[in-house]
């Protein structure tokens, strides 16, 4: 009778030491993912607050026209002046654009230039409560050249570059509006009437981003001192 106990004895040591093993494995993913998040934050406020400069550089600069901007200049977050825009289609509404925690859609035009280059403009937010005003654009105007930045969707949202749609299919302009393509969009300042200024800034500032990364690597340095010991004691001595 002594041989079934002493062979399920190993048995059970076994079992014991897959579910400590298992058990560190989420502890340590528990201090892991704090630290992880902890840096995303911090490549987030880095971004915005690169962001932040670059439209304090160019907030003190008057607006340049486009004759000395090279095709494969990136957006500089400058601001530029446009004479004599051509629209090239239809309006696009980016629906699902929040301001002031209110719905609403950004409406999007992409024009031909005076150059005979093409560029996407914003021409401004528009709630859903209201109705859409004329959308003429004048001879003269001027705006704040950004970099275009793409959503995360869900399955089934829909992207496109016609009417209201939940993505702007970027890459998709080139192949209906063939031509010389500039890159990112032309924020008009001001909107066109009837319509408001998209903001500018990054939704959260560097110093929020930061403020967040502190909460995260305090967050993991806390789990990781009280496991530690926890840690130790189940260590065989």
């Amino acid at each position: 009778m002594a041989e079934p106990s002493g062979a399920a004895a190993p048995a059970k040591t076994c079992f014991q030491s897959s579910g400590k093993k298992r058990n560190r494995g989420l502890l340590l993913l528990c201090v892991l993912l704090p630290f992880v998040l902890a840096c995303w934050q911090v490549l987030r406020g880095m971004d915005a607050w690169q962001r932040e400069q670059a439209l304090a550089r160019a907030g003190s600069q008057p607006a340049q026209a486009w004759s000395a901007v090279p095709l494969t200049q990136a957006p500089d977050y400058s601001r530029r002046s446009v004479a004599g825009a051509r629209p090239l289609g239809a309006v696009i509404q980016l629906g699902n654009s929040l301001l002031d925690e209110q719905p609403g859609a950004r409406l999007l035009l992409p024009v031909r230039l005076a150059d005979d280059s093409m560029l996407l403009l914003d021409l401004g937010w528009l709630a859903d409560s209201r109705p859409q005003p004329s959308l003429a654009l004048p001879l003269l105007f001027s705006g704040q050249w950004l970099p275009w930045h793409g959503r995360w969707t869900l399955p089934g949202a829909r992207s496109g570059i016609a009417g209201r749609v939940d993505e702007v299919a970027v890459a998709s302009l080139p192949q209906v509006y063939p031509g010389r393509w500039r890159q990112g969009v032309l924020v008009l300042q001001p909107a066109l009437p009837g319509l408001q200024v998209w903001p500018l800034q990054p939704p959260l500032s560097a110093q929020r981003h930061f403020a967040y990364a502190l909460q995260w690597a305090v967050l993991a340095l806390c789990l990781l001192l009280l496991l530690r010991p926890w840690q130790w004691r189940g260590r065989p001595r």
